[in-house]
């Protein structure tokens, strides 16, 4: 029976040997992923961000120089339209001729035309606002007319037609007690002039 125990001991300290063997390559293989696996992952996780976001980057700019013919295209078109914009401003040396222009319209229509004067920018006019600085400048014109609806309505048309950009912002129509067909008409037209480049 003390053989026994003996052989009991000796089985107790070596299942105790074992058990703190175990615990102690626990403890290594804990503290070896906290102290080197665990930030490895972590970077490892960081990086994979960083390459799908490169990643994502790099099939942008691969979609983007794919495009680029059509976006060159884009700006040949657009930079056609403002120069056919551009050309339908007229420059402040043109504006006589713009001048000119209404009263062949009016010829045109039958309208027969009192006064044509261009609004001064110095005269309170309610088409002179406060333009923003830029390349252009509205200005107005003040039309006194005679006609009747019929060619006022034709003139209107071809005024708002034509290649300048202009358009009617007032108009007054009285009664002529004489001429019943004709009537006195005051139009202020608005349009854009080039500004000179100096």
């Amino acid at each position: 029976m003390v053989k026994m125990q003996l052989d009991f001991l000796k089985k107790a300290k070596k299942n105790e040997i074992i058990a703190f063997t175990g615990l102690i390559c626990a403890v290594i293989l804990v503290g070896y992923f906290f102290l080197f696996l665990n930030p490895i992952t972590s970077k490892l996780v960081d990086l994979s961000r960083k390459l799908s976001k490169l990643q994502s980057d790099l099939a942008i700019a691969d979609l983007a120089i794919g495009s680029m013919p059509k976006l060159e295209k884009e700006v040949g078109e657009l930079k056609n339209r403002t120069i056919s914009y551009s050309n339908r401003l007229p420059k402040e040396e043109e504006f006589p001729a713009l001048l000119e222009s209404l009263s062949t319209m009016a010829q045109n229509t039958d309208v027969k035309i009192t006064k044509i004067v261009p609004i001064k920018d110095t005269e309170a006019a309610p088409v002179e606002k406060a333009s923003p600085p830029g390349i252009y400048q509205e200005k107005g014109i003040l039309i006194n007319a005679q006609c009747g609806y019929h060619q006022l309505g034709m003139f209107i048309s071809e005024l708002e037609s034509a290649e300048r950009f202009m358009e009617i912002f007032d108009i007054t129509i009285e009664s002529v007690k004489m001429m019943p067909r004709r009537h006195n008409v005051q139009l202020i037209v608005k349009t854009f002039v080039l500004k000179d480049k100096n």
